[in-house]
């Protein structure tokens, strides 16, 4: 049975991540160590999901007490306004970059250590669908 995201069937999904600047993480931890705990952490988790007429990025928190995850946000990209969803493998990791038609960049890192190459084939679902 196929998986369901706001009625639509999920093609595919993946788990990635940012490439977050070590300055950011820090910062973060003072300000969690200041307001013990309540501001809550940075966003680095992220699930990519490709739906038949959607691209769909969840932004995942934990929680600081625990590591309870849960889903921050959630964009959503029409396929339509999808100029561009480039992979480059490198070594273990899979480099994604996502470059709407208006020209916002986002990137993305996914661990390929299965080397079953997702992100790949989430960019060959999209090529083939359009």
């Amino acid at each position: 049975m196929a998986s369901v995201l706001n009625d639509e069937e999920i093609l595919c999904s993946i788990n990635s991540y940012k490439d977050i600047k070590a300055s950011s993480k820090v910062a973060n931890t003072l300000v969690n160590l200041l307001a013990q705990g309540v501001a809550g952490g940075v966003v680095n988790d992220f699930k990519l999901i490709l739906t038949p007429k959607n691209l769909y990025i969840q932004a995942i928190t934990h929680a600081v007490w625990g590591g309870i995850s849960d889903i921050a946000y959630t964009d959503k990209i029409s396929r339509e306004n999808i100029k561009s969803f480039n992979v480059k493998n490198e070594d273990a990791k899979e480099y994604i970059e996502i470059i709407t038609k208006d020209d916002k960049v986002a990137n993305f890192i996914r661990d390929n250590e299965k080397k079953n190459d997702l992100a790949l084939v989430m960019s060959s679902i999209l090529k083939e669908g359009k």
